[in-house]
């Protein structure tokens, strides 16, 4: 991923903002310029919640380059305590350990390296709470 990009997608990365409409009350992430749901373009920052709980999640085993670090890593989707759904990397813990509706709680850790030299990306995870 290029820096310009990594720089406008910072707010969603580090901090976990995402959208709420004014007008029909609906949260969405990542951010959006309009609402998804009625169009509206009266929105504001929402900062999604840092705690929920894992509904699904698979290992990974084959990945590309700037993933290879982590190899095998774990991908879930957390349903958020704010009803929000993410698909994050978990962290912390082995596959087998892994329930249906684990409590788990958001953490800042690197995503990913472009190369031996090149950026490092940082963002959310989740582990178990």
């Amino acid at each position: 991923m290029e820096p310009p990009k990594i720089w406008r997608e910072r707010a969603e990365r580090y901090l976990g903002i995402g959208i709420e409409c004014l007008d029909c009350n609906k949260k969405y992430f990542p951010k959006k310029i309009i609402c998804p749901s009625c169009g509206s373009a009266r929105i504001k920052d929402y900062r999604i919640s840092e705690r929920g709980r894992l509904k699904y999640f698979t290992q990974v085993s084959v990945t590309g380059q700037e993933m290879e670090f982590n190899t095998p890593y774990i991908v879930g989707i957390v349903e958020l305590d704010d009803e929000l759904k993410v698909t994050a990397q978990i962290v912390d813990v082995e596959y087998n350990d892994l329930e249906e509706d684990m409590k788990v709680r958001m953490i800042f850790r690197v995503l990913a390296k472009d190369g031996a030299e090149g950026l490092i990306r940082y963002g959310f995870k989740f582990t178990p709470a």
